[in-house]
């Protein structure tokens, strides 16, 4: 039991960079590339890293069949998660105020 524990929190300890292999690669630019680029480019990273290009694929309102590719490098996804949950967060903040106020 006390064996698996340490074993738990000692991998939880390593960092980022020791789990992902070190690959010296160029910041891509996903929205200049083709589907097949970003699929050989991609090959030689690991997924968790941080230049490692990543598709979502959107429905279109409307149509059973249009979508469209957002393609960004995880470490985007990640600036754009943030931002996201920053203005998220801060609009919920300005509304509590303004209701608190107007009692």
């Amino acid at each position: 039991m006390i064996v698996s524990v340490l074993l738990f929190m000692s991998a939880q300890a390593l960092p980022a960079a020791a789990t992902t292999r070190a690959v010296d690669v160029a910041e891509p630019d996903p929205r200049a590339m083709s589907r097949s680029e970003i699929t050989a480019f991609n090959a030689k990273l690991d997924r968790a890293h941080p230049y490692y290009i990543r598709c979502v694929r959107t429905l279109e309102t409307g149509s059973l069949v249009k979508k469209s590719y957002s393609c960004r490098t995880n470490e985007k996804w990640e600036v754009a998660e943030r931002t996201g949950s920053q203005n998220a967060r801060e609009t919920v903040e300005a509304m509590q105020k303004s209701s608190t106020n107007g009692n």
